[in-house]
C-alpha cells in the first residue's frame, strides 16, 4: 500500500443482497471515518456514523450492492466538496476497498482483525503516550463480525489485549465479559444500559456466589445448555418473600418483583465483570513485570460503555490515565480501521484527537426557520448568559450546538440540559424520553472543581466513568444522583467545549453547584439528533418552550397545533427497492429458492453454521446441499431469547 499524502475513507459498512433482504444483523452501528494525510501527520476530518442519516438506531442495514453503497457515500461526502474518486484509499469493507493490505490477517493470523480495530481505536488516540510510555489495552466487546476476517468467529479467540512499551506493542487474547451482557440482553429482551442501570437501582440482593470456571474467550460457553448464569437465574426467579434474609436481602418496594429478580442477577454479572477484567489485567502485569501507576489503561469495545468496571479498575490499580475513545462500541471500528493502516505502514505517525465532536454539523438560519416554523416561534434572540441560566433552572433545555458528538451518549453539543437540584427535573426529562422513573440522568461537571463533589474522581470527558457523589453534596444534586448515590459523570473544561463550559460557570456562579443535568437530544428508539430541523421537531412534539441552537435562543409556542407525532424523517434511506425490484433481486441472489426459513438460519452471524458461507447460492450443487445440510443443523441453535 503505497501511503501518498491526500484523503482515506475508513468505512464500516456491510453489503450483501440476501442480508438486506432478510434484515440480518452483520455490522451493526455501522460508520465512516475520513483521514487526511501529510506525510506522517494523521488528521481526522469527518465521522459517519449512519445511524445519524437513517433513523435507524444502531443502523445494521446491509446495502443490497456496491452500487447502492458508493451512491450513498458519495452522497455522504458531497458537503465537504469530495467523492470516492478524491480517496487514495478505501479500507474496511470488502466491495468497496481499494487496497488489500490494510488489515491484520497476515500480521496477526491468530487474532481476530475486528478486535485489532478496536484495540487500535483507542492505543492510538494519544500517540504521544504509544511511542514514549506504556500502555496495557484491551478489546472486550460481544464478538467479532466476521466480514473481513472470515474465520474470526470460528477458529480464533474473539477478543485482543496488548501490552505497548515505547512504540513496541505485543498481542495477545483475552477475556471479554461483554458476552455476559449480550446474553442477559438477549435472554431478557433488554438493552445493555438499561440492565446497568437497573442492577444498582434496586437495592434486592440474592446471597449467591458466581464461580468463574468457564473462559470468556468466545461465545461456546455461555449461550449454550450450560449457561451458569442461566441457572442462577432460575434460581432467583423462584425466591419467594419466605426465602428474604436467608437466600436474598428483601425484594425492593420501590420496584416489581420481576425487576427485582433481574436487577439481583445483573448484580451478580456486574461483580462477574469485575472479575473477569481483574484476570485480564493481574495475567498482563505479571507477565511484563509493570507498575500500573506508571501505566496507562487503555480500553475499547462496547464493554467499555460500563462506567462501574471503567472506575473499578482505575481506582483499584490506580493506572496513570484512562485512553478510549468517545465511540468505544463498534461505532468507532472505521477510526481504528484506519488508525490501525497507517500504523502498519508509516510506523510513527502523528495523530491528535482533538475532542469527540467530528459528526454532522448544520448551520443555522433564521430567515428559513421562520419561513418552516413561523406560527410555532414567539422569539429567536441570541441571549445572553444570564438568560440561558434562567432557563435552566426553569425548564429542560434543548441545546443543539455546532458538530455532534461521535458514540453512543450526548457531551453537550445534542442535549438536552435542566438544573440538577430537583428530583423533579431528572422526572421530567425522563417522561420526555419515555424512560423508566428510575433511569438516572447524568451530570456534566466544570472539571475543575470535580474532586470538590465526587469521591475517587479523575477526568471523564467522554462520559466513561461512574462516580459516588460525596456524602455532604448528595443533597444538592438530586437530580443527577443514581438510587446508589452514584453519577455517570462527564467533565468538562474550557478548551474541550467552551460554549458549554462557559454556561455552566454561570451557572456556577448563580447558584453555587459546577453541575448541571445532561441526557440525549432524542426520543426512544431514536439516535441522537443530527439536525436544526430534527431538533425543532422534537421540541415541538414534546412540549419544549425554549431550544438553543448555535447560540440562537427559540421560545416556542402553539405546541398543541403541531401535528406530527413521529421523529422527523432523516435524510438517508437504505430501503430503496420497491416490490418488484425485491423480487428481482431475490431471483437474482437465490435463483434456486433455498427457503428464506434456512436462509436466516444460514445467515444467521451467531449461529455456528458459519463455515456454510463457503457455499454460492447460484451454484444448483451448492444450493442443493445447504439445503440437506443446514435443515438438520437447526436443531443446534446456540441460544433461546425468552420471548420466544
Amino acid at each position: 500500500m503505497a501511503m501518498n499524502d491526500g484523503y482515506y475513507l475508513a468505512t464500516y459498512l456491510h453489503i450483501d443482497p440476501i442480508d438486506h433482504l432478510l434484515d440480518t444483523i452483520v455490522r451493526h452501528d455501522q460508520n465512516m471515518a475520513l483521514f487526511y494525510k501529510i506525510g506522517n501527520s494523521i488528521e481526522l476530518i469527518h465521522y459517519w456514523e449512519l445511524e445519524r442519516f437513517s433513523g435507524k438506531k444502531e443502523h445494521h442495514k446491509s446495502f443490497h450492492s456496491v452500487e447502492q453503497a458508493k451512491k450513498t457515500i458519495n452522497k455522504l461526502l458531497r458537503p465537504l466538496n469530495l467523492t470516492l474518486n478524491n480517496m487514495q484509499a478505501v479500507w474496511g469493507t470488502p466491495g468497496l476497498n481499494t487496497t488489500e493490505d490494510y488489515h491484520s490477517l497476515r500480521q496477526y493470523d491468530d487474532l481476530s482483525y475486528h478486535s485489532i480495530c478496536h484495540l487500535f481505536s483507542s492505543i492510538l488516540l494519544d500517540p504521544d503516550k504509544f511511542y514514549n510510555d506504556k500502555i496495557i489495552g484491551f478489546a472486550v466487546d460481544g464478538g467479532p463480525d466476521g466480514v473481513v476476517d472470515e474465520t474470526e468467529r470460528i477458529h480464533k479467540p474473539y477478543y485482543a489485549g496488548c501490552y505497548v512499551n515505547k512504540g513496541k506493542i505485543e498481542l495477545f487474547p483475552v477475556e471479554s465479559p461483554g458476552l455476559l451482557w449480550g446474553w442477559a440482553m438477549f435472554y431478557f429482551g433488554i438493552k445493555e444500559g438499561t440492565l446497568m442501570a437497573l442492577a444498582s437501582a434496586s437495592k434486592s440482593k440474592a446471597y449467591y456466589q458466581y464461580s468463574h470456571e468457564i473462559p470468556l474467550l468466545d461465545g461456546s460457553g455461555y449461550f449454550g445448555k450450560e449457561n451458569p448464569f442461566e441457572k442462577l437465574y432460575d434460581k432467583i426467579n423462584s425466591l419467594t418473600k419466605a426465602d428474604e434474609g436467608k437466600l436474598f436481602n428483601y425484594f425492593d418496594p420501590l420496584f416489581t418483583e420481576k425487576e427485582n429478580k433481574i436487577s439481583m442477577l445483573m448484580k451478580i454479572i456486574q461483580e462477574a465483570s469485575f472479575k473477569v477484567m481483574d484476570i485480564n489485567i493481574e495475567k498482563v502485569l505479571a507477565h511484563y513485570n509493570i507498575n500500573p501507576e506508571e501505566t496507562h489503561l487503555s480500553m475499547s469495545g462496547g464493554f467499555t460503555l460500563n462506567c462501574p468496571t471503567n472506575s473499578y479498575l482505575m481506582n483499584k490499580y490506580h493506572f496513570k490515565s484512562f485512553i478510549a475513545p468517545p465511540c468505544v462500541g463498534d461505532s468507532g471500528l472505521s477510526l481504528g480501521t484506519g488508525l490501525y493502516a497507517f500504523y502498519k505502514e508509516i510506523g510513527r505517525i502523528s495523530f491528535t484527537f482533538r475532542n469527540a465532536y467530528y459528526g454532522e454539523g448544520n448551520e443555522f438560519c433564521e430567515i428559513s426557520t421562520r419561513e418552516k416554523y413561523g406560527k410555532f416561534i414567539k422569539s429567536i434572540s441570541i441571549p445572553d448568559k444570564e438568560i440561558v441560566v434562567d432557563d435552566i433552572i426553569n425548564y429542560p433545555v434543548v441545546w443543539f450546538n455546532g458538530r455532534t458528538e461521535i458514540g453512543p451518549r450526548a457531551l453537550g453539543n445534542r442535549s438536552i440540559i435542566s438544573d440538577p437540584r430537583s428530583v423533579k427535573m431528572k422526572d421530567e426529562l425522563n417522561r420526555i424520553k419515555q424512560r423508566e422513573w428510575w433511569r438516572p440522568v447524568a451530570p456534566i461537571v466544570l472539571e475543575e472543581y470535580l474532586e470538590q463533589w465526587f469521591e475517587g474522581a479523575y477526568p471523564s470527558e467522554y462520559m466513561l466513568h461512574t462516580f459516588k457523589i460525596k456524602e455532604s453534596m448528595v443533597n444538592y444534586i438530586p437530580a443527577v444522583s443514581h438510587l446508589d448515590e452514584s453519577a455517570r459523570v462527564q467533565t468538562v473544561n474550557r478548551e474541550m467545549n467552551s460554549l458549554i463550559y462557559d454556561v455552566i460557570l454561570r451557572f456556577y456562579q448563580k447558584t453555587g453547584i459546577p453541575i448541571i443535568c445532561n441526557t440525549s437530544l432524542n426520543d426512544k428508539g431514536e439516535p441522537i439528533i443530527n439536525r436544526i430541523d430534527e431538533a425543532i421537531n422534537f421540541c415541538l412534539r414534546k412540549g419544549i418552550k425554549v431550544g438553543y441552537f448555535n447560540g440562537n435562543r427559540i421560545e416556542f409556542q402553539n405546541h398543541h397545533k403541531f401535528l406530527h407525532s413521529e421523529p422527523s424523517q432523516r435524510p438517508l434511506t437504505i430501503d430503496d427497492l420497491n416490490s418488484d425490484q425485491k423480487i428481482a433481486l431475490w431471483k437474482k441472489a437465490n435463483p434456486f429458492n433455498v427457503p428464506k426459513e434456512l436462509l436466516t438460519f444460514y445467515k444467521d452471524p451467531l449461529e455456528k453454521v458459519r463455515f456454510l458461507y463457503k457455499y454460492d447460492l447460484k451454484d444448483p450443487d451448492d444450493a442443493s446441499r445447504l439445503v440437506n445440510e443446514i435443515g438438520p443443523l437447526k436443531k443446534y441453535r446456540m441460544f433461546v431469547r425468552k420471548d420466544e
